[in-house]
């Protein structure tokens, strides 16, 4: 990711972080569509779960200047999901719904600039997450 990317990401986040709930909602009923069993990983309060998404993205987004503070939280992140479960295509149908709800949110202010900048920030947790969770 580029640092301009990452300015980018910063410049929408308080856009987006206005609009989590709702991009949380779409963001996993779009994942369920595209990876119906993904359902099962989640017995409890999906609600409970969207706010953890959106925690870890205004966690992710503050610590894009922090690389040792990023990276802590995607390793732990990876770990953890590995526990639960979660498999690698998991990974990339829950990268296509939250890319599907930002675009829905923003509207035409969703660039193919900024939309390349998510998936950028996107990409790389997906990697390192997986990286952790073979190490698991």
């Amino acid at each position: 990711m580029t640092p301009e990317q990452a300015d980018q990401i910063r410049n929408s986040f308080d856009a987006m972080w206005s609009m989590s709930r709702d991009i949380g909602e779409l963001c996993y009923s779009r994942f369920f569509e595209l990876s119906p069993e993904a359902r099962d990983l989640f017995p409890g309060d999906i609600e409970r779960q969207r706010i953890k998404l959106m925690n870890m993205i205004a966690e992710l987004v503050g610590s894009l200047d922090q690389p040792a503070m990023f990276q802590s939280l995607v390793t732990h992140s990876g770990r953890q999901h590995a526990r639960f479960g979660v498999q690698p295509s998991h990974y990339d149908a829950l990268g296509e719904a939250l890319m599907w709800s930002l675009e829905r949110k923003f509207g035409a202010s969703f660039t193919p600039e900024l939309r390349e900048s998510w998936r950028a920030l996107y990409a790389a947790v997906q990697a390192e997450m997986l990286r952790a969770a073979l190490q698991a």
